[in-house]
C-alpha cells in the first residue's frame, strides 16, 4: 500500500485485533480481522501491512500465514484523518480523465478524415503505377 491508511481504518483494524487477541489465545490473522469487520480480506491485509510498516502493528509472517499483534498504538494519532487521507475517488477521477484523453487521441488518429485521406493517397499511388505500366508496353511472345 503506497499511502498511509486513514485514522478511522487504522483504529478499526487495531480494535478488531485487540478483541480477537482477547477472545483467542493466539494472535489473529488478517483474514480473521476482515471477517470480524465485514471488509474484504485483501483490503485488510494491505492495511495490516501498512500499519506494520508504521510500527502500529507487529506483523509476524511465516511461509504459510500472517499473524498480527498490537505494537505502538499511540502512533495511530499520526495517521491522516478521513478528510486528509487520499481517497480512491480522486484516483478514480484521474484514471477516468486519462482514459478519456487516450480515447480522444485514438479517435483522432483513426478519424474518418484521416482514413479518407490515406485511402485517396493510396488510390493516387496505384493510378500512377498503372499509368507507368501502360506506358511500358512490352511486345508479347507472339509478334502477330
Amino acid at each position: 500500500m503506497a499511502t498511509k491508511p486513514s485514522f478511522e481504518d487504522g483504529h478499526l483494524v487495531v480494535a478488531a485485533a485487540r478483541v480477537l487477541c482477547h477472545r483467542d489465545p493466539k494472535p489473529p490473522r488478517p483474514e480473521d480481522i476482515a471477517e470480524m469487520l465485514g471488509l474484504p480480506a485483501d483490503f485488510v491485509r494491505n492495511l495490516v501491512v501498512a500499519l506494520g510498516a508504521l510500527g502500529i502493528l507487529n506483523v509476524m509472517e511465516n511461509p504459510f500465514e500472517m499473524r498480527v499483534e498490537i505494537g505502538d498504538h499511540t502512533l495511530l494519532e499520526t495517521l491522516p484523518r478521513g478528510s486528509e487521507a487520499p481517497s480512491i475517488k480522486n484516483e478514480l477521477d484521474t484514471f477516468i480523465q486519462r482514459k478519456k484523453r487516450e480515447v480522444e487521441e485514438t479517435e483522432k488518429m483513426l478519424s474518418l478524415d484521416e482514413i479518407a485521406k490515406k485511402k485517396q493517397e493510396k488510390i493516387a499511388r496505384l493510378e500512377d503505377e498503372m499509368k507507368k505500366m501502360k506506358g511500358k508496353s512490352k511486345p508479347g511472345p507472339f509478334p502477330y
